[in-house]
């Protein structure tokens, strides 16, 4: 790494507004902020020193461990996993997935950088990776189908604004009934009249269509000012 980070901590300063400032070893600095994702990703090892490093950040390894948990305990093993990865970023969750044995992942992210940082740090990791909206990206019907997705996992993606209730509704009904699901949520935003996805999950438990076998709080990890930040892990199966 030819490169130091410091970040700054300021309290108060949510997710989206946290700044960090890389200084090279030629003298250059770059200031930006952590959820200017093309330009974080751009620079090797960057997010993972600051975000699973420094910020101790648990969600890809607690959802991986959750969906493998929970295959196994039904019967099913990681290799029969086919997994379609939503806000896959430069893979560290897709990596998490690997080691446990997933064989087949697909990714999509909204961030240009992310599919060349993911192949740059991680290649062969992805069957295809898809760069655009899941809203509206002509590509989504067709890799779920043509690798047999049968899991959807979205880790830091859902009830912030990156991926709307609507479209993620579009993706996941198009995956086969006993469909695995894993997802992480804001613990402030997981519930129903928080968010429009805690909205979508209440519908989609309460109508039957989603049976949830797992729902738990955790640390997510810390902000630049030291304060924790929990999200909620679910795990289910479609059901209809």
């Amino acid at each position: 790494m030819d490169y130091a980070v410091e970040l700054e901590s300021v309290p108060g300063r949510n997710q989206a507004e946290e700044i960090l400032t890389v200084t090279y070893s030629d003298g250059r600095s770059d200031r930006m902020r952590l959820h200017e994702y093309d330009r974080v990703y751009a620079i090797p090892g960057l997010y993972e020193e600051v975000v699973q490093h420094r910020l101790e950040c648990a969600s890809p390894e607690r959802i991986a461990d959750a969906v493998l948990t929970r295959t196994a305990a039904a019967g099913g093993s990681a290799s029969e996993l086919r997994v379609f990865d939503l806000g896959a970023g430069n893979g560290v969750v897709a990596e998490e997935l690997r080691r446990r044995g997933v064989d087949t992942i697909v990714g999509l992210d909204n961030a240009e950088g992310a599919r060349d940082a993911a192949e740059r740090d991680r290649p062969g990791l992805y069957a295809e990776y898809l760069i655009g909206d899941l809203a509206d990206h002509p590509r989504v019907p067709g890799v779920i189908d043509e690798h047999a997705l049968n899991c959807l996992v979205a880790v830091g993606a859902l009830g912030l604004g990156h991926i709307t209730a609507t479209s993620f509704d579009a993706a996941w009904r198009r995956f086969p009934v006993g469909a695995w699901l894993g997802v992480t949520v804001p613990e402030d935003l997981v519930e129903p009249g928080a968010s429009d996805f805690g909205d979508y999950l209440e519908d989609e438990t309460t109508a039957g269509r989603l049976e949830v076998v797992e729902r738990e709080r955790y640390r997510h990890r810390l902000l630049m000012d030291g304060c924790e930040v929990f999200y909620v892990a679910i795990v289910g199966r479609r059901t209809v």
